[in-house]
């Protein structure tokens, strides 16, 4: 069986065809109580708490076909419009402990937490297996202390319409040993760095358009 991916549904059909050939896509419709750049983004609307989505319930009501028969904890907290009542999920499960804004987060989180200034934590980072790569200090010496191995980029350069830029998380995610972009890290002025830190973890990368990189608040998957 494949497995799913819960993407926003802003995701180019370009990345979306490619994507399709391995996973079966999830499109996930606008939230009205998150910002609307921001109101389709997984890293924003899905919670992953040790293999399980996390969701609130208002969004889950309104869109139980896309969630009917997975196994999901539902929250009744809700998502707010602006910052920090936007990043109630928003967090990274680290295995051992989470890492994210503390007093933002969803009461669900039932591990420690290790708490950083940057609530967008899930859209600040890219992760796969035991290594990381963000733009935030803080974030990356939480992840550190955990023993993942780091590599510290610029800020900026990825394109997140509405806003002035997005993050490396959010354009990107991991999934075993592959590395997916959304768009082409040659565009990013430590692209090079990047792809040579992932390959030399034995990862593979996959960019999914000639496009300069785009935040579509990455992706959750889960099997099937």
């Amino acid at each position: 069986m494949r497995k799913i991916l819960f993407v926003s549904s802003d995701i180019p059909d370009i990345m979306a065809e490619k994507l399709s050939e391995k996973y079966e896509i999830r499109l996930l419709p606008p939230c009205a109580d998150l910002a609307e750049p921001v109101s389709k983004h997984a890293d924003m609307l899905l919670g992953s708490l040790d293999g399980r989505l996390v969701v609130t319930r208002a969004y889950f009501e309104k869109n139980k076909e896309i969630f009917d028969g997975y196994d999901t904890l539902i929250t009744d907290e809700h998502h707010g419009k602006k910052y920090p009542s936007d990043v109630l999920l928003n967090f990274i499960d680290a295995k051992s402990a989470v890492i994210g804004y503390k007093k933002a987060l969803t009461r669900l989180i039932n591990k420690p937490v290790i708490n950083v200034k940057q609530g967008y934590a899930r859209c600040s980072t890219l992760i796969c297996r035991n290594f990381a790569v963000s733009a935030d200090a803080g974030i990356l010496s939480a992840l550190e202390s955990l023993g993942y191995d780091t590599l510290p980029i610029r800020s900026g350069h990825i394109d997140l319409p509405g806003y002035d830029s997005g993050f490396i998380g959010g354009a990107s995610f991991a999934d075993e040993d592959n590395v997916y972009f959304f768009g082409t890290l040659s565009h990013h002025p430590d692209g090079e760095r990047i792809k040579e830190f992932i390959l030399s973890h034995s990862a593979k990368i996959h960019e999914l358009d000639e496009r300069p990189l785009l935040d579509l608040g990455g992706a959750v998957i889960i099997k099937n």
